[in-house]
């Protein structure tokens, strides 16, 4: 991690935040590592103030867990983190795809358009970091009209998703982004000929062909029936709004 420069309180603590979350969910910094804020406030050329701010929020979005001394662990790949984060996704962006697809305007179909052709791009599939970036504004993009405190909650959901994502794409899946982008183009499809419903459905069903291929991978042994259930509930919520 690169030193921070030294500026307004806040706006550093924003920083080393960004700074210790790239580098969890890139997989630099590696579960079970422990992380002292007074290590990190030398090697970051900061005061422990931001980096104490900045390990809190890591906590409040499950990348960290407080350990005594003033340190702090990075979570290890528990399958039922993987469970209970899917779980929630599903049941949100289902409600949140149904929404946008109702609200939807042109300016925002256009931009939604130009991201799902981006992701399929020669250049997004040889630069992961480029590929995420983008995937992110797509799953924003699709509960954009469900207003700023949904979008955010899911916005912070979905990285915590990408720590998965990364160990699953990197050790087990050649060609990964295949399969999602053709659920990427049937999505834009329904949200474009504004099926919510069926929008809904797709964007629950994506997410927990997601979740259990991550499970299968990473837990084999894992019982997934909740989760299922948990996408049947999500599809009934979708159709009924």
């Amino acid at each position: 991690m690169k030193p921070i420069d030294r500026g307004d309180g806040r706006r550093t603590a924003v920083e080393v935040y960004e700074s210790l979350q790239q580098s969890i969910l890139s997989g630099q910094l590696k579960p079970g590592t422990i992380l002292s804020q007074v290590e990190l406030a030398k090697a970051l050329n900061v005061s422990r103030t931001p980096v104490r701010e900045a390990m809190r929020m890591l906590q409040e979005g499950g990348l960290l867990v407080g350990e005594p001394n003033y340190r702090s662990r990075v979570v290890g790949f528990d399958p039922r983190d993987i469970e209970a984060l899917y779980m929630k996704r599903l049941a949100l962006e289902a409600m949140g795809v149904a929404i946008t697809t109702r609200r939807m305007n042109p300016e925002l179909m256009e931009e939604l358009r130009s991201v799902v052709g981006e992701l399929e791009s020669d250049a997004a599939h040889d630069n992961f970091e480029m590929w995420q970036t983008l995937h992110r504004r797509l799953h924003r993009l699709i509960v954009s009209e469900t207003g700023d405190t949904l979008a955010n909650e899911l916005e912070q959901l979905e990285l915590r998703s990408e720590r998965y994502q990364s160990a699953y794409k990197g050790a087990h899946l050649l060609g990964w982004w295949q399969r999602g982008e053709a659920e990427h183009r049937e999505l834009f499809a329904a949200i474009s000929g504004g099926n919510a419903p069926y929008a809904g459905e797709l964007a629950a069903r994506h997410l927990a062909r997601t979740a259990l291929e991550l499970l299968a991978a990473l837990a084999p042994e894992y019982d997934t029936a909740r989760l299922r259930n948990a996408l049947n509930f999500a599809i009934a919520g979708a159709a009924g709004l």
